[in-house]
């Protein structure tokens, strides 16, 4: 039988491995690749670890043909291959390539291994994968940007106010005037806005009738999930897709590409930008129709208004009675009572370190709200957030909206200072 001549479709995945892990991951790839190998399409493959930097390696798989790797990509098979190399991962990305020419051995220039891996290695800082819009670039956003930028992504991006984009500028980005240009002929376009509203005037005001035909657009903003639902819903009518890509974390790990990324919407959209999903985030779930991801961004918005007041109250009442604010702050982080988010809350507390803002007070009283109201449509009244949210709409009258959530500390020690002199 004559060989099939055709170049193999090959896929191309760059893994940073968590230090120490590395001899279990390439036990566990092993263990992956040899599943692989039985799949009829598949053509080889080979992992190739960076002689600059032991964590990083370099995954290589040959398909037959482009439609046969995109079976395998939305099968149960891929997706427990994920799983099961996820807890090694600290960042990457995928890329799909085409083979153009693939010299025997005996002819490549060197003949041993190393030679050839070097050859099929990217060089660092170049480009990967198609070019991607980015539009919102906040504390957030910003960092997810740069995650992008320094995985060798080709970026065009904007932001409202245009010093915030400078930076971005100077890693390589290109900077747009608007919206609508950063997105234009764009197939994926990522978005991290305030709010709703800013969703509403950007994305269909400006970003859908310029995009390419069949674009993704990957939304990080946190909005309600019938607003999501209802995007998705619009950007179907227009021919386009929609990925709810809710983050969390902190913007130092959405620069370091280590936020926890929950998805929702169709799995053959999730599986075109999964590399970027996999870029961005340390850990990627998916959770099902659109807006379960939002819903679940609210939750742990909930969780986190919650602790943050608790501590504020307690802290004022510590302080009423006494205790040292400092020794208080450092105790509770301390104990068993506390947790990552506490530490890090009572650690901006303690300094008193409101701006600039890991999360906007006037964000937290937004997503408050927008989860109360949900969760009022579900016929779940939630008496104790609510009385949360109001504390974080005084933090904002009283001007204090743009300073981190941790700033209501100062707000409930003056309160409960001027309730007992009255």
């Amino acid at each position: 039988m004559e060989a099939d001549s055709r170049p193999p479709f090959r896929v191309m995945l760059r893994m940073e491995v968590h230090p120490g892990r590395r001899q279990e991951f390439e036990r566990t790839w092993l263990q992956v690749a040899t599943g692989i190998a039985r799949e009829p399409a598949n053509r080889g493959q080979k992992l190739v670890r960076s002689v600059d930097d032991e964590h990083v390696y370099y995954v290589f798989t040959d398909w037959a043909d482009e439609s046969s790797f995109r079976t395998f990509e939305l099968s149960e098979a891929h997706v427990e291959n994920r799983r099961r190399l996820q807890p090694f991962r600290r960042g990457g990305e995928m890329v799909v390539t085409e083979t153009v020419h693939d010299l025997p051995p005996a002819l490549a220039a060197g003949t041993g291994t190393a030679a050839q891996d070097a050859a099929d290695r990217p060089s660092p800082g170049s480009a990967v994968g198609e070019p991607l819009a980015f539009i919102g670039l906040g504390n957030m956003g910003g960092g997810m940007a740069h995650r992008l930028l320094a995985a060798g992504r080709t970026l065009t991006v904007h932001n409202r106010t245009a010093a915030k984009a400078a930076p971005l500028a100077e890693a390589g980005a290109t900077v747009a005037a608007s919206p609508a240009e950063a997105a234009k002929g764009h197939s994926v376009v990522l978005l991290s806005l305030a709010d709703e509203a800013a969703v509403e005037e950007v994305l269909f005001g400006q970003v859908a009738e310029v995009l390419a035909p069949g674009a993704v657009v990957v939304d990080t903003s946190t909005v309600s999930p019938a607003y999501a639902r209802e995007c998705a819903q619009r950007l179907d009518r227009h021919g386009l897709r929609r990925v709810e890509a809710c983050v969390v974390g902190n913007p130092f790990q959405a620069r370091e590409g280590k936020l926890r990324v929950y998805t929702s919407g169709e799995k053959s959209d999730l599986a075109r930008v999964g590399d970027i999903l996999d870029t961005l985030g340390a850990q990627v779930v998916h959770l099902g129709a659109p807006g379960t991801a939002a819903t679940l961004k609210l939750i742990f918005n909930l969780l986190l208004g919650a602790q943050v007041a608790s501590l504020a109250e307690a802290v004022a009442y510590g302080v009423a009675a006494g205790l040292d604010r400092d020794r208080l702050l450092a105790s509770v982080a301390e104990s068993g009572f506390s947790s990552v988010v506490l530490r890090f809350r009572a650690e901006l507390m303690r300094k008193a370190s409101y701006e600039p803002a890991f999360f906007r007070s006037t964000l937290m009283e937004k997503d408050l709200r927008l989860a109360l109201g949900d969760a009022a449509v579900a016929g779940v009244p939630l008496p104790v957030l609510d009385s949360v949210r109001e504390r974080f709409a005084d933090v904002n009258a009283a001007g204090d909206g743009d300073k981190d959530a941790s700033v209501l500390l100062e707000h409930t020690v003056r309160d409960g200072g001027a309730k007992a002199e009255s």
